[in-house]
């Protein structure tokens, strides 16, 4: 849910909140205040009554108002008690039963003590409450409408350099992109956003331009002495005079040193790639690019009496081309290494995806640490375990999704896009 929903969403629980709870104040309040206009009203037509009983020493002949009641019940010597509430009298105007506030006085004429009671309808009051009600309703609720709409105007207005700023770091990419230009805002916290975010990418762009410097150099000075100790362990190895013993020594040596050249031209490559050094991207047609990798494979194929079943469908895919072939040898060597004797490879080619399978070991592999770096199915095997890493990186980097498949003794390993 985007921030400004969201807000809104809240905006308009708490003033429903605040608007059913000032109705319920209001009403009470209203209702508070007609009662004790009313009980005004009541304690004025008793002191009318009380004074012209006091100067005429008898009782009223009657009362102008036909909305009230008003009656004389005699009490004999007792003085009857003072008291207002709510009773249910019948009205003739409306011909049936409703809510009355009656006042109870006692009242004495000519040495005789009478108990009076004087009632008003309140409908009159409650249709009163309720017009009042209703109108504070309409208003509260037009005013909130008005207030949500011009908020979501208004802070759609206000949060338009932050969309757009995020809209220039979703297409920032690191040794592609220069200088970045934010919009101009007024807006202190989208200023130091976009000061910061700024800060940031010319960070990073300093850090990516010196480990790519890093990796290129490395690349070459790594590389230089591995191939001169290569060189002369060869030539040691040629050497005829040098005993079995020192001869299975210096084989080990040079299988160590290739073996440790491979490992730094697959960290180096992974370098490569998590730096984004391989940009030229073209459209290549992939079944030309299988068949041309799969007749390279043929000669280790054959040797190995590995039987190759292909089923390419036409396919076009934009990637850069160095990383394509790196891609076709890491899975096929894969398919290859951890192959059975006289065992099968599947190829499958559709529009989207990839699939290349082969025969292996019975039980299926981890496929929460397949992809990690230096994994390996045996402790003893002979391989680095970065060919994954490499497959797994180079299709993080081109837009598709590496993913493993066990059935039966068929091992595959599916790129999507």
């Amino acid at each position: 849910m985007k921030l400004l929903t969201q807000y809104s969403w809240i905006n308009l629980l708490v003033m429903i909140m605040i608007f059913m709870l000032s109705c319920a104040v209001l009403y009470q309040l209203t209702h508070y205040i007609l009662i004790r206009e009313m009980d005004a009203d009541l304690s004025g037509i008793e002191k009318k009554v009380s004074s012209y009983a006091a100067r005429y020493q008898a009782l009223p002949a009657g009362y102008p108002l036909d909305e009230e009641k008003i009656s004389f019940e005699p009490t004999g010597s007792l003085q009857a008690a003072r008291s207002l509430a709510l009773v249910q009298l019948f009205s003739e105007r409306e011909g049936k039963m409703h809510n009355f506030r009656q006042l109870v006085f006692p009242l004495q004429v000519s040495g005789e003590w009478y108990r009076v009671r004087v009632a008003k309808p309140v409908e009159g009051m409650h249709h009163l409450s309720r017009a009042l009600i209703a109108v504070s309703v309409v208003t509260i609720l037009v005013t909130i409408l008005i207030s949500l709409w011009l908020h979501r105007l208004l802070l759609r207005k206000l949060w338009k350099p932050f969309y757009a700023s995020l809209g220039i770091m979703r297409s920032f990419q690191l040794g592609r992109t220069n200088d970045l230009h934010f919009p101009a805002t007024n807006i202190a916290e989208f200023s130091f956003m976009n000061e910061s975010l700024l800060m940031a990418t010319r960070k990073a762009e300093q850090d990516y331009l010196l480990l790519k410097e890093f990796t290129e150099n490395a690349s070459h000075e790594i590389q230089t002495p591995l191939s001169v100790i290569r060189s002369k362990l060869d030539m040691l190895i040629q050497d005829k005079e040098l005993s079995e013993k020192q001869s299975e020594l210096a084989k080990a040596a040079y299988a160590a040193i290739k073996r440790l050249s491979r490992l730094n031209q697959s960290l180096l490559l992974l370098a490569k790639i998590e730096n984004q050094q391989f940009n030229n991207s073209r459209r290549i047609s992939l079944p030309e690019k299988i068949t041309e990798k799969i007749q390279q494979f043929h000669e280790l194929w054959l040797s190995r009496d590995i039987t190759v079943t292909t089923r390419l469908q036409e396919s076009y895919l934009c990637i850069n081309p160095e990383l394509l072939d790196i891609l076709l040898n890491n899975l096929f060597s894969n398919a290859s290494n951890h192959n059975i004797p006289s065992g099968l490879i599947s190829i499958e080619l559709s529009p989207n995806s990839l699939k290349v399978a082969n025969t292996g070991s019975r039980h299926a592999l981890d496929g929460q640490r397949l992809f990690s770096r230096f994994y390996k199915e045996s402790v003893n095997s002979n391989h680095n375990g970065l060919g994954l890493s490499i497959i797994k990186q180079i299709s993080k980097v081109s837009s598709m999704q590496a993913s493993y498949q066990f059935s039966g003794n068929q091992h595959a390993f599916l790129i999507s896009w």
